[in-house]
């Protein structure tokens, strides 16, 4: 009798998601400003990776339902390399440049602008979507990452109301759910 199959979605147990328009917040930021060593939990292999950020994106709102609300991956930022000095750098047209810009949009005009640093980014709020992320040479999907040509900061209306409490439940008229009775609202 021949053994059972099994396909391996090649996750390794990171979650998919398509999300056209995320609101994500960026926890567990660190950033590396030089080529380093990680080791593979599941099998112990080694391998180095480039410069960058690394965080975990957290969805705070998927735009829909609130099924993916809460869900958590892992994403890089990743610095480039100059190909004539060799040097590490933060390039405007990329997934980090993008991030730098929604985080101070006057990031590469205006040189008063501080470096961007992990302190920055540690629960960074923006709105994106969210795509299956593929492996680059067999086209597996192997996770979810940011589409870095989505990222943009969260609308002024959004930050006001969740600084206010609005997000928390209220509403304009100050009602929260199971507090009694709202107040009249005169026009």
């Amino acid at each position: 009798m021949p053994l059972p199959r099994k396909k391996d979605d090649g996750t390794g147990g990171a979650p998919v998601l398509d999300i056209m328009s995320a609101h994500v917040r960026l926890i567990d930021v660190e950033e590396h400003i030089d080529r380093y060593t990680v080791t593979r939990k599941s099998d112990g292999s080694q391998f180095e990776l480039d410069p960058n950020f690394n965080c975990t994106v957290e969805i705070v709102g998927d735009g829909e339902e609130g099924e993916e609300d809460g869900t958590k991956f892992y994403e890089a930022f990743k610095y480039k390399r100059d190909p004539d000095d060799g040097k590490w750098f933060l390039k405007e047209n990329s997934k980090l440049g993008s991030l730098a810009k929604v985080v101070a949009p006057e990031y590469f005009e205006d040189a008063s602008v501080p470096d961007l640093a992990a302190d920055d980014l540690e629960g960074f709020e923006m709105r994106c979507r969210i795509k299956p992320k593929k492996n680059p040479n067999t086209g597996q999907v192997t996770g979810s990452t940011v589409d870095w040509e989505t990222m943009r900061p969260l609308s002024k209306k959004r930050v006001t109301l969740a600084a206010s409490g609005f997000a928390s439940g209220a509403t304009a008229s100050g009602y929260v759910e199971g507090e009694g009775v709202p107040d009249p609202v005169e026009y």
